[in-house]
């Protein structure tokens, strides 16, 4: 059995040994934090090392491939400078959803604002109204049928950007945040997390129902 937790620390071990005081953050993020992992989900871990280099991801690889169930790693690795460095717009929810292991990551990220997260809802809703919008016209219908189910996929984490933007409240579960939304945009995380479960969904329906929300979306992210 998979033990996140166990699998976390001893990533953790190696990464010391390897790189020292180099070595500024380890966090969790993605499904095993949120709870909702199951035997396919990878583990998702953010890493920092002053000074990353080329060589550097070859022996973070090589840590990686030294662990039991090493093929269910995932995540991101970065260095100090770019992270400080990082776009402003992605840094609530960065933040929101890494739990730190070792380090401190708000103490490596630039300082955001609303307008960021304003302009990261805008700049998301946006890319996935174009998205489905370009595949509904050029795309054979059993594309657009078969590839509906990865555009909802993404829009979890455009609620629990765009729910903290009207509430101030940032929401880490897809169950917690379905229980605190209402009309479209409840309909539509019911209806992602009816396609993760792998249910038939009415493509007609979803279509209508997620490009109706876009459109909406768009407008709300305007509101000061």
């Amino acid at each position: 059995m998979f033990i996140a937790e166990k699998y976390v620390l001893s990533l953790l071990s190696l990464l010391k040994k390897d790189f020292g005081e180099r070595l500024l953050y380890v966090g969790l993020q993605g499904s095993y934090l949120r709870g909702e992992a199951n035997e396919d989900s990878d583990i998702d871990i953010m890493v920092v090392i002053d000074g990353l280099s080329t060589q550097d991801m070859l022996v973070y690889r090589h840590a990686i491939e030294s662990l039991e169930d090493a093929d269910k790693s995932c995540g991101f690795i970065c260095g100090l400078d770019e992270i400080k460095n990082w776009n402003t717009l992605e840094i609530c929810h960065l933040l929101h959803t890494t739990k730190d292991y070792y380090g401190c990551l708000s103490e490596l990220v630039p300082a955001y604002t609303d307008g960021d997260v304003r302009a990261f809802v805008k700049m998301s809703v946006g890319n996935l109204y174009h998205e489905i919008c370009h595949r509904f016209i050029h795309a054979p219908r059993e594309k657009r049928v078969f590839n509906l189910r990865f555009s909802y996929k993404g829009v979890f984490f455009i609620l629990q950007n765009l729910h903290y933007l009207e509430t101030g409240e940032f929401i880490g579960t897809k169950q917690s945040l379905l229980g605190a939304l209402n009309g479209k945009d409840k309909e539509v995380l019911e209806t992602a997390l009816a396609y993760g479960r792998g249910e038939n969904v009415d493509f007609d329906k979803a279509f209508e129902l997620l490009f109706a929300w876009c459109k909406d979306a768009l407008v709300r992210t305007a509101r000061e």
